[in-house]
C-alpha cells in the first residue's frame, strides 16, 4: 500500500485535530444547552389569571443561581436561558400562599425541578389559595383593652427532633386592642400575646425593684401561660376568624438581677446588652422579650416578668467591628435570681487546620468554618476562610462549649472527625478557653456514599415532592443529628441522597409528613418495630440504588383542645 506524502499527511492531521479546537466554547455549550419554563398562575377558586405574581427558580446545588419573572395579566410567565440542573421554584402573590413546584398542599416540601440540556418545560400551571386571617383583641384582666401587645401566630415544627413553634405572622394591637394577623398559610396555630418592653429592666427604679412578683408573662389563648395548655386554632384557607379574644392576666413571674462589668474597658457595663434565653429550643421564639441595654452608669441590670425555667443570661458588647460576650447559666424556680456577674473580656484566637480524608471537594472558591454553641446561646463570631494549606483561625472567641459547621465543601462530603486538645470534639463539642494553645482539627471525607432511587405511590406511579430520609439503624446514632439525610424527589420521582457517613441506615419515604418528623423518636417508634424502612448498609465511596413505595398518609399534627 503506498503511504501518502508528507505534506498531505501533515494536511490530513490538520484537518482532524483542530476539530475539538474549533467545538463552540464552554460559554457557547453553556447557551447550547439552556432550558425553560412557562406556564400561569391562577386563583384556585375560579381559575381567574392572577397577574404580578412572581415566579421564583432557584438553584438547590447552588442558591445563588436564581432567576424570577413577573406574571402577564393573563397570568402568564416564562423563564429563559437556564442551565440544566435541579431547581425549586416557588410562587408568591400579595394576599396568596406561597407555593412550590409539586405541592399539592402548604405543608407539602415540593419537588425538585430537574431540568435537562433544551428542555422547554411548558404549561405549568399554579393554582393559587388565599391566604387566611386571624383577628381579635386583647384584654387585660377588667376587660380593658391593651394597646401595643405584641401578638403572634405560631405554627409548631420539628427541629432536631423536637416539636418548636415559629412565628407564621406578627401585629401590635392598636388603641382598641385590636390586632389582625394576616397572610396565614392553612392549618392550626396557637396565638400568644406579649407585653413588650425593649427597655425592660434598663432604668429600672426602686419602685419597680421593690414590686410583687405578679407581672405579666407571654400569654397563649384562651389565657394561659403554659403553652402545653393553649388552645389551637384550625384555619383554612381564605378563612378569616374575627373574634380571637386573649386575657392577659398577671400571673407569678420573677427578676434576673445582676451586673456587667467590662474587662476591656475596665469599667462596669453600661451600654452592653443583656439577653435572656431559654434553654429549651421550643421556647426561642420568646427570646425577643428579654432583649434590653444597660444604661445604669453601675452596669446594674433587672430582668423583670420572667417565668421559672431554665436560662442563659448573655451579655454582648460590641467596639471597633469586634464582639464581646459573657454567659452565665440561670435557674428561676419561686424566687427571684440576684447576683448574677458577667464579665465581658477580651476573646482570644481559635486557631486549626482542616484536613482531609481524600481528594479535596470544593462547591464554592472557599471552605469556611463557623462555631455554634453546644448550650442553645448565641454567637457573633463570622465564618473564618480556610487557607489552601487547610490553617484558619477565628479571632476574638469567648470562653464556652462550642460545635463546628463547614460551609463549601461538595455534597459528597461529609466531617469525619473533629479534634480539640487531644480530645475527640465530634459528638459532644469541645470547650474553648482563653490562653490555650490548643488546635482545633477538622478532617473531611469527600469520600461520602450515596444512596439514588425512586420512590413510587401504591400503584406504582412515579411519587414526586416527597421525603426521603435516611434515619440511622441504631438508637445510639439516632441521637445524632448529623447521622440524618433527607432530600425530595423531583418530578420523576427521583432522589439522590450524598455525602452519607458509614454506617447502617433505614431508608423511608412518606406521602405525607412533617418536616424533621424522622428524627422524633415517639413518632419513628412505629416504622421502625414494624419494619417498614428499607435497610440499607454504606462504607466510604459507596453508591447504592433504593426503589422505595412511600407510606401513605404519616401526619404528625395533633389537635390541641
Amino acid at each position: 500500500m503506498r503511504r501518502p506524502p508528507p505534506l498531505l499527511l501533515l494536511f490530513f492531521l490538520a484537518s482532524c485535530l483542530p476539530a475539538r479546537a474549533q467545538q463552540p466554547d464552554s460559554a457557547a455549550v453553556k447557551k447550547r444547552d439552556e432550558a425553560s419554563i412557562s406556564g400561569t398562575v391562577v386563583t384556585l377558586a375560579g381559575s381567574e389569571p392572577l397577574r404580578k405574581a412572581r415566579v421564583l427558580v432557584q438553584g438547590t446545588a447552588d442558591r445563588m443561581r436564581m432567576i424570577s419573572a413577573t406574571t402577564d395579566p393573563g397570568g402568564r410567565f416564562e423563564i429563559k436561558g437556564l442551565q440544566p440542573g435541579p431547581y425549586q421554584l416557588t410562587v408568591s402573590r400579595v394576599g396568596y400562599v406561597t407555593q412550590k413546584y409539586g405541592q399539592r398542599k402548604p405543608t407539602d416540601p415540593g419537588a425538585t425541578l430537574t431540568l435537562r440540556p433544551t428542555q422547554e418545560l411548558r404549561d405549568l400551571q399554579f393554582r393559587m389559595i388565599p391566604c387566611a386571617v386571624i383577628a381579635g383583641r386583647v384584654l387585660d384582666e377588667d376587660g380593658e383593652p391593651l394597646p401595643s401587645v405584641s401578638v403572634s401566630a405560631l405554627r409548631e415544627t420539628y427541629d432536631k427532633g423536637k416539636r418548636n413553634l415559629v412565628a407564621g405572622a406578627s401585629a401590635e394591637t392598636n388603641d382598641l386592642g385590636e390586632y389582625r394577623l394576616f397572610g396565614l398559610a392553612p392549618g392550626r396555630y396557637f396565638v400568644s400575646a406579649r407585653q413588650e418592653n425593649w427597655r425592660r429592666g434598663v432604668d429600672a427604679g426602686e419602685e419597680q425593684a421593690q414590686s410583687s412578683s405578679q407581672g405579666y408573662a407571654r400569654m397563649y389563648y384562651p389565657g394561659v401561660a403554659d403553652r402545653s395548655r393553649a388552645s389551637s386554632i384550625a384555619i383554612k384557607s381564605g378563612e378569616e376568624i374575627p373574634s380571637i379574644e386573649i386575657l392577659m392576666r398577671q400571673v407569678l413571674v420573677y427578676h434576673i438581677r445582676g451586673h456587667v462589668f467590662n474587662q476591656v474597658t475596665h469599667r462596669p457595663g453600661a451600654d452592653s446588652y443583656i439577653l435572656l434565653l431559654p434553654k429549651t429550643p421550643s421556647q426561642q421564639g420568646d427570646f425577643a422579650d428579654s432583649f434590653t441595654m444597660v444604661q445604669k452608669r453601675d452596669g446594674s441590670f433587672d430582668i423583670h416578668d420572667v417565668l421559672p425555667g431554665s436560662y442563659i443570661v448573655t451579655s454582648f458588647w460590641s467596639d471597633q467591628g469586634k464582639n464581646y460576650l459573657a454567659r452565665v447559666p440561670v435557674e428561676v424556680g419561686n424566687a427571684d435570681v440576684d447576683g448574677i456577674s458577667l464579665n465581658i473580656t477580651p476573646g482570644a484566637p481559635l486557631n486549626g487546620r482542616v484536613m482531609w480524608d481524600g481528594q479535596p471537594a470544593l462547591d464554592k472558591d472557599d471552605l469556611s468554618i463557623q462555631l455554634g454553641t453546644v448550650d442553645n446561646s448565641l454567637v457573633f463570631h463570622a465564618p473564618a476562610r480556610v487557607s489552601s494549606d487547610g490553617s484558619f483561625s477565628i479571632p476574638d472567641v469567648s470562653d464556652g462549649s462550642f460545635n463546628v459547621v463547614t460551609f463549601g465543601e461538595s455534597e459528597d462530603c461529609y466531617i469525619k472527625d473533629i479534634v480539640y486538645a487531644g480530645r475527640a470534639a465530634l459528638e459532644e463539642g469541645f470547650n474553648f478557653a482563653r490562653g490555650s494553645a490548643a488546635l482545633l482539627e477538622i478532617t473531611i471525607s469527600s469520600r461520602g456514599a450515596r444512596v439514588q432511587g425512586t420512590v413510587t405511590d401504591e400503584d406504582g406511579l412515579p411519587a414526586p415532592g416527597v421525603y426521603v430520609a435516611l434515619v440511622p439503624d441504631t438508637e445510639a446514632r439516632r441521637a445524632r443529628h448529623r447521622f440524618y439525610k433527607s432530600i425530595t424527589t423531583d418530578q420523576y420521582g427521583h432522589f439522590d441522597l450524598r455525602g452519607i457517613a458509614p454506617g447502617d441506615y433505614l431508608l423511608f419515604s412518606w406521602t405525607e409528613i412533617e418536616e424533621g418528623a424522622w428524627e422524633d423518636p415517639d413518632f419513628m417508634k412505629e416504622f421502625i418495630e414494624k419494619k417498614k424502612g428499607e435497610s440499607v448498609s454504606v462504607q466510604e465511596g459507596d453508591t447504592k440504588s433504593k426503589n422505595l413505595v412511600a407510606i401513605k398518609n404519616a401526619t404528625t399534627e395533633q389537635p390541641k383542645q
